[in-house]
């Protein structure tokens, strides 16, 4: 222990801090990439032996073998793998620094990347950034707006601050956390003069006649309407156009006589404004709830606890109207 009660770093702990360098991990990502040391120097504008020895240096420094020499260049270690992981994510730490730096001098009070779930976009995050504008309008939101298979690993690598969205299934890393914002009850939609529109019952033929907008025939989303329509003896939806996108819904069943499904809260806001009608078809259950999804134990800057303030007071809001 030190005089000031703290415990000494490890000696490993140490000679990483001490002998690490910038040019260390950037020499990481790019042999990770081209799997071939004289294509990685050649990225990073240095002789091959060069490279060879910045190897060196990385494996003397986490005393490790970080990748194995093949036929065909160079393979990583289950070591180098790891290493690799944060690696990236420093870069991806830097990078942000110095857009967050760049942003700051550009008189803004902060930067949050925000990345969302096509079914929160809609509603959740525009309310969230009117409410940021009357309390915070110094910050910077940059949206991504992408499913979980691009955002979560953009979140992990540290290209984004925080996600909204429905979460479907549980990340097998740790190293994500998920915060309920609310469940909500999914709706079937149409258009306004929809023809099943009005009538005090359906038969199944009449079901059957339409076509639907789904995001896909494997998402939870379309065994959810299957399970609705099979209580009036219908067949499973015939889903003719598939997309996530909630504005391209809206503008196909405004046109058409297709249906679809969308959460209640995002269908009521169009319900209003007079573009789409719900048919009082019943879904038995909610899907998955709303979230907050953020890297553990990652500290937030400002401007990310500020948008995410947000976010919770309109989520609480929309909690409270539905009672």
């Amino acid at each position: 222990m030190t005089q000031a009660g703290m415990q000494t770093p490890p000696v490993a702990l140490n000679r990483v801090r001490s002998r690490l360098r910038m040019r260390h991990l950037v020499f990481i990502e790019a042999l990770a990439r081209r799997k071939n040391i004289r294509q990685a120097a050649q990225d990073l504008f240095i002789t091959q032996p060069a490279a060879s020895k910045l190897l060196t240096e990385i494996e003397s420094i986490f005393d490790a073998k970080l990748f194995e020499r093949t036929a065909h260049g160079v393979e990583m270690t289950s070591q180098g793998e790891a290493l690799l992981h944060w690696a990236v994510k420093a870069l991806s730490d830097m990078d942000a620094a110095q857009t967050e730096i760049e942003t700051l001098t550009e008189g803004w009070a902060g930067r949050v990347r925000v990345g969302v779930f096509p079914v929160a976009a809609p509603v959740l995050v525009p309310d969230a950034i009117v409410l940021l504008r009357d309390t915070r309008p110094q910050i910077k939101v940059s949206m991504h707006e992408g499913l979980e298979d691009t955002l979560i690993p953009m979140l992990q690598k540290g290209l984004l601050d925080c996600i909204i969205g429905r979460m479907t299934s549980q990340p097998n890393s740790r190293s994500v956390s998920t915060e309920i914002l609310f469940e909500e009850p999914t709706v079937v939609v149409c258009r306004p003069n929809h023809p099943l529109l009005g009538k005090p019952s359906w038969e199944a033929r009449e079901l059957n006649a339409y076509d639907w907008v789904l995001p896909s025939t494997i998402a939870p989303l379309y065994a959810l309407v299957t399970a609705g329509l099979a209580a009036y003896s219908a067949a499973a939806p015939r889903v003719s156009v598939e997309t996530s996108s909630i504005l391209m819904i809206l503008e196909i069943i405004r046109q058409t006589s297709m249906l679809s499904a969308i959460p209640e809260g995002v269908a009521n806001r169009f319900v209003r404004a007079g573009q789409l009608a719900i048919l009082p078809l019943p879904l038995s259950v909610n899907l998955h709830p709303v979230c907050i999804i953020t890297v553990s134990e990652a500290p937030l800057n400002a401007a990310t606890s500020a948008y995410l303030e947000a976010v919770r007071k309109v989520a609480a809001d929309y909690r409270a109207q539905r009672g």
